[in-house]
């Protein structure tokens, strides 16, 4: 066999084996036993996660933040937003010594350097072993990108002029820059691609993902989102949407998703990402999965720029076709993690869709913004591995900030203390400015 034919062979290979018809010697039997989850598909596994946000800079310190029901809201001061416009935050606290060179720290935007620590945990719990590089992909969502340094560069621009602009503004401006940055890292070769759908973006990078990994285009893929937008004028932009909280006296409990008296979210900054294989690699290289990606599905409102339908139907649709493509059936699903951003009509939609899909047997449902605020292209990809730590614990968090749920929202809302279930599927939602959905189901190993 020549070369080329032999190239031509593994990929093909590659191609049966992400449908879940991977190539067996003769008089050989093949035995999945999450196929029982995936309509005889093969899952993808999750075999490594990382996050940085504001209620922890790891996975277990997130979880201890979200089970006491910890809020991280702070105020915002800016000398050039008016007295009575002072905002809330939520900031993450992390060392970005243990990550960055000293030029990297200066050059990078604040979402690249929380993207890259995020990445980092994730790799490092995935080992060292991993397949040859132009088999390895990245794939990062992106809602605004570098709005630190776009703002910075602005301003260096009006005080200085040409002069003040850096010579390296624009490759570090590029909505691309974290995958390619990652990347480089970690010497992946194999498809760099960035996906920005606002704030579904790191669910809808993970969904692409795992579609590589499915068509056999990549053998290890790390997948996820970052964003950080505490700047003044990311700030001014959503307090003139007047979707953020003006809670300012009481910050604890500002973010609070599904609560009678919600008035917006607070604007928080992270990263979550995760590695992504499929379940019989990962078999092969002896990687115990964290747990699985069982499905996925992606739609558009086609409605309204920033507003959702009012009855939720494309948030319906597509947890519906989530379900259906992890071949997972409604009353199979343990709990729902609601994308939940605090905003009245926000919560609402997602509640109504929740509802009809479920109808009377809806699961209990849970929020993470309480605790993180919202980190809009980072939400997903981090609340996906909440998700995911949640059914690896058997608890589902309560949300943070909720006194009172709002009467008009019809669900199982968990609040004031962690609440065990038993089912080992739940589903993440994810949606985003321009009517963008997504949502991922998920297992636990």
């Amino acid at each position: 066999m020549t070369q080329p034919e032999g190239r031509r062979q593994k990929a093909k290979g590659r191609r049966q084996k992400a449908k879940g018809r991977t190539p067996k010697a003769k008089g050989t039997t093949t035995h999945d036993s999450s196929a029982r989850f995936h309509g005889g598909r093969e899952p993808i596994a999750v075999v490594g996660a990382g996050v940085v946000t504001p209620g922890g800079v790891t996975i277990d310190e997130l979880w201890d933040a979200l089970c006491a029901s910890r809020t991280t809201a702070e105020p915002f001061f800016d000398e050039r937003l008016p007295r009575d416009a002072c905002l809330l935050v939520s900031r993450a606290r992390f060392d970005a010594d243990a990550y960055l060179s000293p030029i990297e720290r200066r050059r990078l935007d604040r979402a690249h350097q929380l993207g890259i620590a995020a990445a980092q945990a994730a790799v490092d719990a995935a080992g060292d072993r991993r397949p040859p590089p132009d088999r390895c992909a990245v794939v990062c969502g992106v809602g605004l990108g570098a709005a630190a340094v776009q703002e910075d560069q602005h301003l260096r621009l009006a005080e200085h002029g040409l002069r003040g602009i850096s010579p390296v503004a624009i490759p570090m401006m590029m909505p691309n820059a974290l995958a390619g940055l990652l990347s480089m890292r970690f010497r992946f070769t194999g498809p760099c691609l960035t996906v920005s759908t606002a704030c579904a973006s790191g669910a809808t990078a993970i969904a692409e993902g795992v579609e590589l990994l499915r068509r056999g285009a990549a053998d290890f893929v790390l997948a996820g989102g970052a964003d950080s937008l505490l700047t003044y004028s990311a700030l001014a932009g959503f307090l003139r949407l007047d979707v953020m909280s003006r809670n300012v006296g009481c910050p604890a409990q500002a973010s609070r998703p599904f609560d009678r008296d919600r008035d917006g979210f607070v604007m928080g900054e992270g990263a979550g990402f995760m590695v992504l294989q499929r379940a019989g690699d990962a078999a092969t290289e002896d990687r115990r999965p964290w747990g699985f990606v069982l499905g996925h599905a992606s739609t558009a409102d086609a409605f309204n720029l920033v507003a959702p339908h009012e009855d939720g139907s494309g948030a319906l649709a597509c947890m519906r076709l989530a379900l259906d493509d992890a071949g997972v059936e409604v009353r199979a699903i343990g709990h729902v993690n609601a994308h939940g951003t605090s905003t009245i009509p926000g919560d609402r939609s997602e509640a109504l869709a929740i509802r009809r899909l479920f109808g009377d047997s809806a699961p209990p449902v849970t929020g993470v913004k309480g605790t993180t605020g919202h980190l809009i292209g980072g939400s997903g990809a981090v609340e996906a591995i909440v998700t995911l730590r949640a059914l690896r614990a058997g608890l589902v968090p309560p949300t943070a900030g909720v006194r009172h749920v709002d009467p008009a929202i019809e669900l199982d809302i968990v609040v004031d203390r962690p609440r065990p279930v038993a089912s080992p599927v739940a589903l993440s939602n994810s949606f985003g400015f321009g009517g963008m959905n997504t949502a991922l189901v998920l297992g636990a190993a």
